[in-house]
């Protein structure tokens, strides 16, 4: 088990990202203290992970936007 550095949950050996609050695992390198390389990979996963979110909500935003302006059109069109 991994204890996750944020929340203090205990996590599954094979996590990457704590259940209990989203965020990054550190893999700690060695020692009982994480390395400051262990803690700039997590950040830049944890950065990685927040664009790409921020990337998905955008694309679904322009869909529905799409489909209510066809809807839209289509009312207009029949009315």
């Amino acid at each position: 088990m991994i204890k996750c550095l944020y929340c203090g949950y205990e996590c599954p050996d094979t996590a990457t990202i704590c259940p209990n609050c989203g965020k990054p695992i550190i893999k700690i390198a060695s020692g009982n203290q994480p390395t400051f390389d262990d803690i700039k990979k997590a950040h830049l996963r944890e950065k990685a992970g927040i664009k790409q979110a921020e990337t998905n909500s955008q694309k679904q935003v322009i869909i529905a936007a799409c489909v209510l302006l066809i809807l839209a059109l289509m009312i207009y069109k029949f009315v």
